[in-house]
């Protein structure tokens, strides 16, 4: 390390050097008598300088990832570094596969919740169901910025991209809280052959940028039965009963014998 600082310093220095000794030499012998006076030349013309390029302004949009309300696919990357997590949607409902964790979780956008159930092969009788108070991670960012709480903006598309052998469109979005907390910038590289799917996206806001891959896209609706809660997730979970009336039919007086 400290020989490349040393290098460098070397090369600045003997740069340097070169650029006196060229001016140096350059420079003309001073002489104690006048010079003659010389006509003044005129500067040649310079081209005018350009404007910089200024970025494609920003348009109200839709939010692209409501299109998809029915798919299948693959995911990598993330700040989780998934490799190929499998990945179901179906309208307001998400699955995923944690095939490590030997889980799956179903995730609701309506009651943000869901549910983690284990293990993943154990469809018929699942050892173990448990609540989530919040949506899986999995979802994002499919469920993360509704209409109630984002406005969408987008530029124009200005390049296309093949990507996996897909030929994509490439988009920036902007999701713009509305209450001001922030915004978060997206670029989507929109595949052509799936109706505009995303199939990667770069992500940057309040973390470090990163990356989502989608692979294995299919965008026909997947087996409502991967969305299913199997009867333990509903173990101990009892109907409410109706509360009972306080109020009691009045007493009948005995009737009177007769004397």
């Amino acid at each position: 390390m400290r020989l490349n600082v040393r290098l460098v310093f070397a090369v600045l220095m003997l740069a340097t050097a070169v650029g006196w000794s060229q001016v140096a030499v350059q420079a003309p012998a001073q002489s104690t008598a006048p010079a003659p006076a010389q006509p003044s030349a005129q500067a040649p013309a310079q081209p005018p300088t350009q404007a910089p390029a200024q970025a494609p302004a920003l348009i109200p949009a839709k939010n692209p990832l409501d299109a998809f309300q029915q798919f299948s696919a693959t995911v990598s990357g993330s700040p989780l570094k998934w490799n190929k997590m499998q990945v179901y949607r179906s309208g307001k409902q998400m699955r995923a596969d944690y095939k490590l964790e030997d889980e799956y979780r179903i995730s609701n956008q309506a009651t943000r919740n869901g549910w983690v159930i284990r293990p993943i092969e154990g469809v018929t009788r699942p050892k173990e169901c448990r609540r989530m108070s919040l949506t899986d991670i999995a979802t994002y960012p499919f469920f993360a910025f509704g209409d109630k709480e984002f406005n969408v903006e987008r530029s124009p598309a200005v390049e296309n991209e093949t990507l996996n052998g897909h030929s994509c469109k490439v988009e920036n979005y902007v999701f713009k809280a509305k209450d001001g907390r922030g915004q978060i910038k997206a670029k989507l590289w929109e595949a052509e052959d799936l109706k505009g799917f995303p199939i990667q996206m770069e992500i940057a806001g309040s973390m470090p940028k990163f990356t989502l891959n989608y692979a294995d896209v299919s965008l026909e609706p997947p087996d409502p039965k991967l969305f299913r809660l199997p009867t333990i997730c509903h173990a101990g979970v009892q109907k409410k009963k109706p509360p009972e009336s306080t109020s009691k039919p009045p007493t009948q007086a005995a009737p009177k014998t007769p004397q």
